[in-house]
C-alpha cells in the first residue's frame, strides 16, 4: 500500500464531532498514515491536543494564530498560544500567514501577528504552516529578509503562478502543499503542478475544506488524498507510487522525522 501524509488538515472543526473513529480509519485504509492538525486560535488549540492525544499513533499537533482569527486582543491570543506551545509543545507553528482576500481590513494587524509567529519559529526550531491567501508575493517578501530566510515551512494551499512558484523555490527553506485547487477546472493551473520541484512539494487536504473534484462541495477529509495525488501523477506523467513516496519524504523533512 501506497504511504501519504495529510500536513493540514481541520480535524477538530465541527464538520468531524460525529465520526472521527470512521474518518481517521478511511484515511488508513487508503494510505494516510500520518495527519497534521493546525490549530487557528487560542480556542480550537484545545480541542487540537485533545485528538492528537486520542489518536496519538496518527494526528499531530501544530498551534498557532490564522489571519482570519485575529482579534482586537491579538497580543493576549498570542500569549495564550505561546504558553500553551511551552507546555503541550508542537510540530509546527501553524496555521499562521495573510490574508487579503478575506481579511484586508485587518492585513496590518496580521503582519504584526505573523512576525511574532515567525519570531517563535526561530526560537523554538519549528517549521510554518502558511496561509497565504492573495498575498504570495508579501509572505515570501517578508521570508526572504534577513530576519527571517532561516525560517523553515510550506505555503498552504499554494495557489500562486508560475513565476511565484519560481520565487518560492528560490528559498531553498520552503516547500508548497497541494491539495484540492489542483483538481479543480479553474485552479491551480497545469503549467504549475509540471513544475513542482517534488522533492519540496507535499501533499495536504485542508478538512473540512476545498474537497477535491469529484468531491468538491463535500466535506473534505484526509481520505481523498490520494485523489489529489492522482491527479498530479497524470499531470505528470508519473507513477502514482512516484507521487507517494516523494511528497512523504518531503512530508517527513520538513517535520524533521518527527512524524516517521
Amino acid at each position: 500500500m501506497l504511504h501519504w501524509i495529510d500536513t493540514h488538515a481541520h480535524l477538530q472543526d465541527e464538520a468531524f464531532a460525529s465520526d472521527y473513529d470512521a474518518v481517521i480509519a478511511r484515511a488508513q485504509a487508503v494510505g494516510v498514515k500520518k495527519i497534521v492538525l493546525p490549530a487557528c486560535n487560542e480556542k480550537d488549540q484545545h480541542r487540537v491536543l485533545e485528538l492528537c492525544a486520542e489518536y496519538s499513533t496518527t494526528c499531530y499537533a501544530a498551534l498557532g494564530l490564522h489571519p482570519g482569527e485575529v482579534g482586537e486582543d491579538f497580543e493576549q491570543q498570542l500569549a495564550e498560544i505561546q504558553r500553551t506551545l511551552e507546555k503541550q509543545g508542537a510540530i509546527a507553528i501553524g496555521e499562521i500567514g495573510l490574508d487579503a482576500f478575506h481579511y484586508q481590513d485587518s492585513l496590518d494587524k496580521q503582519l504584526l501577528v505573523f512576525e511574532q509567529q515567525l519570531e517563535w519559529a526561530k526560537y523554538y526550531n519549528l517549521p510554518v504552516l502558511i496561509h497565504a491567501r492573495n498575498t504570495i508575493d508579501l509572505v515570501l517578501a517578508k521570508l526572504e529578509t534577513r530576519e527571517f530566510r532561516s525560517v523553515t515551512g510550506v505555503l498552504h494551499a499554494f495557489e500562486g503562478t508560475l513565476e511565484q512558484l519560481a520565487r518560492t523555490m528560490k528559498n531553498d527553506n520552503l516547500m508548497v502543499g497541494i491539495g484540492g485547487l489542483a483538481t479543480f477546472k479553474n485552479g491551480l493551473k497545469e503549467d504549475v503542478l509540471r513544475a513542482l520541484d517534488l522533492s519540496r512539494t507535499v501533499m495536504e487536504t485542508d478538512s473540512p475544506y476545498l474537497a477535491p473534484t469529484p468531491h468538491r462541495g463535500k466535506r473534505n477529509e484526509p481520505a481523498y488524498i490520494p485523489v489529489t495525488g492522482t491527479r498530479l501523477a497524470e499531470v505528470r506523467a508519473l507513477p502514482l507510487d512516484a507521487v507517494a513516496q516523494s511528497t512523504t519524504t518531503a512530508a517527513l523533512q520538513l517535520f524533521r522525522g518527527v512524524i516517521a
